[in-house]
């Protein structure tokens, strides 16, 4: 369960679906829920309120030339790269959606992943499946919510940790799983640093899904309550006090 976008989702399934064939791991289908749950418009303004202008323009020419590359042959979004690998995309308008969700125990599906979702998971969703698990670009529960990668790199830390956890109904709550530490370049962006991020996600996600049903499969452990910090989707403020410490939002 994701949202589609050229630069880092995409990213996650390039990797994943890479690693996943490597590993003999089924891959059903892809689905696609919409980007942030808003309408492309109210995406847009999101986008420019973070960015600013000049990046905002940076950012659409990427996307551009994203989608040039791929007219010559070179997927960047989940749905192009997941046809490539010959596997199929839904769009849902949401994943609490009861009918499709009583499909998932009739085909026999064994892992629900969510990769960027953009909402909750609810309690029939939870059960849907033996393992509902979610791919979090953040170590938890210190950096639950909304774009980890920039919060980190917001506050100076020297690594990120990629974090696998079983959902739950609270956001970013549940038993973990694994946790991947990455460290963060002396140059790298909030773009770039979420790239890698997403890359090194989806291979590390494969081999973890490979050894569920294995002895080596690992013990979940619960997060430390006492720890735990929520944030939002930084505003243009925060992307200005990036810059001011030296980094760049692109």
């Amino acid at each position: 369960m994701t949202q589609s976008d050229p630069f880092f989702t995409g990213r996650f399934f390039e990797a994943f679906l890479d690693e996943s064939a490597r590993r003999s791991i089924e891959v059903v289908e892809i689905v696609l829920l919409r980007n942030f749950n808003e309408s492309t418009p109210a995406l847009a303004t999101r986008l420019w309120k973070l960015y600013g202008t000049p990046d905002m323009i940076r950012l659409l020419g990427r996307y551009a030339r994203a989608r040039i590359g791929e007219w010559w042959g070179h997927p960047r979004r989940v749905e192009a790269i997941a046809a490539a690998h010959g596997v199929p995309t839904r769009r849902l308008a949401t994943i609490n959606d009861p009918t499709y969700l009583r499909t998932l125990g009739l085909r026999g599906i064994d892992v629900l992943l969510s990769v960027a979702a953009p909402e909750i998971f609810r309690a029939d969703a939870l059960a849907a499946a033996p393992h509902v698990l979610n791919v979090h670009c953040g170590k938890l529960p210190e950096y639950r919510g909304m774009m980890p990668t920039f919060w980190a790199l917001h506050h100076g830390e020297r690594e990120i940790t990629i974090t696998v956890h079983q959902m739950a109904e609270q956001l970013d709550a549940g038993y973990i799983l694994a946790e991947y530490p990455l460290p963060v370049a002396p140059d790298d962006s909030a773009f770039d640093l979420a790239v890698r991020a997403k890359l090194v996600a989806g291979r590390e996600v494969a081999q973890l899904l490979a050894r569920l049903p294995t002895a080596t499969a690992p013990t979940p452990r619960a997060m430390d309550p006492a720890r735990q910090r929520y944030f939002r989707f930084p505003t243009r403020r925060h992307a200005l006090e990036l810059r001011a410490a030296g980094r760049r939002m692109l």
